[in-house]
């Protein structure tokens, strides 16, 4: 036989092993499944929605289908996305985005959905993605409340309430609002090296939550909570002076303060009281700080404060930066504040759908068998890291980020640190 002939044959028998599954069979279209994403895609927060948007598209396109996982890789369904705008009148709006939900499950091709970004839309979204058994995988919401019912009681069976019709379809990326807390301890001890920390909250849920969360953490950690008997609670209904209290924390030697609350024209208040009596000592905050006109507010005392941010910082993370490549080349530009969480839900519900076909003996899986396979995610490989998820939906994977205020020119702070809180 010709060298030729021979090569010839031998490209051919190549090329149809890698056409050919590890069943022996060639693997098989079945038909189209889809992504159903629902983000702020008009108005002002377009540029989020956008951005979000672009990844899932980008994860989709990579893919381009999805196969059995195991038992059966031949059966194939190629993917697409759908994506809807819940803005209304140029905001987010839950009963925007509950109508959309609607129109989702209403198209037999949607096999789960990504979205939203934000906690009133999950609220408003899941009761109805609830009864028609579709998976929520959300790159963005940080509420507690969605998933848990903390100590206190705090949620009051919201949870509960928002799933009327069967077990948890809602799933998350990102951790809860509480592990700022966490996370603002592990800044102060382990980033910034301070021991002795002052309290501050505005007696909330929400800031109760993350002072007791950040205090508990601070002690584990090795530090003292200086004054931890009401963790610093104030009325936040009122004019808070926080004069009082600052000299209280110089008494009591702190080297760092905690805020624990949402007012920031409070939160400026008090850094201008500890600009005055105790310069040196940096202010740590939850992601309520990260609002400009915080930074505004205390003007030139801005400097030293420090605030954290429910995900990742993508620069920083080892796994993103081939993410971060595909995005610039295929876009354009850089990838947007929730890209990279996005992309990571899209590609674990394209995973999930391939186990679920294999639960399905090879045909189109019901929206059930995606939801038990979503919930059965365990060490999923992402961009942002390894994560799993517990039985309420929620992550493993509690990444926080930190900044910290340089001016109070600038619109956001600088880079400090990524936490990942465990």
């Amino acid at each position: 036989m010709k060298r030729g002939v021979l090569a010839g044959l031998m490209l051919a028998a190549i090329g149809l092993a890698a056409c050919t599954s590890p069943t022996g069979s060639a693997p098989r279209t079945l038909g189209t499944i889809a992504l159903g994403a629902d983000l702020p895609l008009s108005g002002g927060e377009e540029p989020d929605g956008t951005s979000a948007k672009n990844a899932i598209d980008l994860a989709v396109q990579q893919a381009g289908r999805v196969c059995g996982a195991v038992r059966h890789p031949d059966a194939c369904f190629d993917l697409r996305t759908i994506s809807y705008d819940d803005v209304l009148k140029g905001v987010h709006d839950p009963a925007q985005g509950a109508k959309n939900v609607e129109l989702l499950a209403a198209d037999a091709s949607v096999a789960g959905l990504v979205g939203p970004l934000y906690d009133s839309l999950a609220r408003s979204e899941l009761p109805v993605a609830n009864a028609a058994h579709l998976a929520i995988i959300s790159p963005a919401v940080t509420d507690e409340c969605l998933t848990q019912e903390p100590p206190d009681g705090h949620c009051k069976g919201q949870a509960q309430r928002l799933r009327p019709r069967g077990p948890n379809n809602f799933f998350r990326v990102v951790t809860t609002q509480l592990v700022e807390g966490a996370a603002g301890a592990d800044l102060a001890f382990k980033t910034l090296g301070k021991r002795r920390a002052f309290v501050i909250n505005d007696q909330t849920p929400f800031g109760l939550g993350i002072a007791t969360t950040f205090a508990d953490r601070f002690v584990a950690d090795g530090g003292t909570v200086v004054d931890p008997s009401d963790l610093g609670g104030f009325d936040p209904n009122g004019s808070p002076s926080f004069g009082s209290r600052v000299r209280r924390a110089v008494g009591l030697a702190a080297d760092v303060v905690y805020f624990a609350g949402a007012d920031i024209y409070a939160a400026a208040s008090l850094r201008h009281e500890m600009a005055a009596q105790m310069p040196q000592v940096p202010l740590i905050g939850s992601d309520r700080l990260a609002n400009d006109q915080f930074a505004k507010s205390a003007g030139a005392t801005a400097r030293g404060s420090y605030y954290t941010v429910v995900g990742p910082h993508p620069a920083s993370l080892r796994p993103a930066q081939g993410f971060l490549r595909d995005y610039q080349r295929r876009y354009g530009q850089a990838a947007g504040s929730y890209s990279l969480q996005a992309f990571d839900a899209a590609n674990l519900l394209i995973a999930a759908i391939g186990r679920s076909i294999d639960d399905a003996g090879g045909q189109r899986p019901t929206r059930a068998q995606v939801v038990q396979q979503v919930g059965r995610t365990a060490g999923y490989r992402g961009a942002m890291g390894v994560m799993s998820f517990d039985s309420r939906g929620d992550t493993s994977l509690m990444v926080v980020s930190a900044f910290e205020w340089m001016a109070d020119t600038e619109p956001t702070g600088r880079f400090a640190a990524q936490i990942t809180v465990s």
